[in-house]
């Protein structure tokens, strides 16, 4: 026939009583399967899905509510919510952040310094380029104004 569990079971007045404790052969390891396993791991599965459902619940009315804000925000700034995207791009285009810049003319050429012009006419004279006289009516030209 087999072994077959034994069902401990108390007398107090003469009637057998089950307590519920089942013992196990010595040598056989059960797992923890006997007793109370499978309802702590439906309990414990219970409490972790009813974790995940009320975090999950949470997550959305959070959601809903910002997006509510951001609703409320967009329209007190005069922007429809639907659109927005569309606006803010229409609004950039049509500022002067993107409009073609205007060429800058050109900065006119700064004069040289007397003291340039003086050194530039010595060396003229001294390649050859301009004779004694030439220098000393561009010198006075130069140094009258």
């Amino acid at each position: 026939m087999g072994w077959m569990p034994e069902v401990a079971m108390s007398s107090d007045d003469g009637e057998y009583v089950d307590d519920g404790v089942v013992v196990v052969p010595p040598g056989i390891d059960d797992g923890g399967f006997m007793g109370t396993g499978m309802d702590g791991m439906a309990s414990g599965f219970s409490a972790v899905f009813g974790l995940i459902l009320v975090l999950g619940i949470g997550a959305a009315i959070f959601g809903l509510v910002i997006r509510a804000r951001k609703y409320r925000i967009l329209q007190d700034a005069g922007i429809d919510p639907l659109t927005v995207d569309a606006q803010i791009a229409a609004r950039v285009l049509r500022s002067d952040v993107l409009a073609p810049a205007e060429p800058v003319a050109a900065a006119p050429a700064a004069q040289p310094s007397i003291e340039q012009r003086l050194v530039e006419l010595d060396d003229l004279r001294a390649r050859g380029i301009i004779s004694d006289e030439e220098h000393r009516e561009a010198r006075a030209a130069v140094l009258g104004g």
